[in-house]
């Protein structure tokens, strides 16, 4: 009897010292991450202006060529372990959102649209990656010079 108690603690040891830890950690690494970029708005612009540029964002950013030259700037078919830049390119499809929201300023909140990646902790480094990448494809959309780097 004491033989099956100390081999039920050690289990009951090892299960709490190593498999909760772990399961932790994959837990914690599999959460949402989104990344995004946001772009002020003029707050006194008409909705259906705002929703028109969103649109026109969308459809230029969401260009299968775009999403092929990230993937292959960043070599993510070799990263993500996948068989063709096509893969890869429906991938990076699927993450880009483009989306109306509110960004932080020093007069209180304004409104913008966010361009960013949805991904999770463990991919956040390439969805930093990928919005660096994207950044001068939106600036050349909106037609706008980009800022400055300090």
């Amino acid at each position: 009897m004491q033989r099956w108690l100390l081999i039920a603690g050690a289990a009951l040891i090892l299960f709490f010292g190593i498999g909760l830890p772990t399961a932790y950690h994959f837990y914690k690494q599999s959460r949402p991450h989104p990344v995004w970029f946001p772009i002020p708005l003029n707050p006194e612009a008409p909705f259906g202006q705002t929703e028109a540029v969103i649109r026109a964002l969308t459809a230029k950013l969401s260009d299968r060529e775009n999403l092929l030259r990230i993937g292959r700037d960043l070599d993510l078919q070799k990263k993500w372990k996948m068989d063709s830049d096509v893969e890869v390119a429906d991938e990076i499809g699927s993450r880009l959102f483009v989306k109306r929201g509110d960004m932080d300023t020093p007069m209180g909140k304004a409104p913008s649209i966010h361009v960013g990646f949805r991904g999770t902790n463990r991919d956040r480094e390439i969805s930093y990656a990928m919005l660096d990448a994207l950044l001068p494809e939106v600036w050349k959309v909106l037609g706008i010079d980009p800022p400055k780097k300090p």
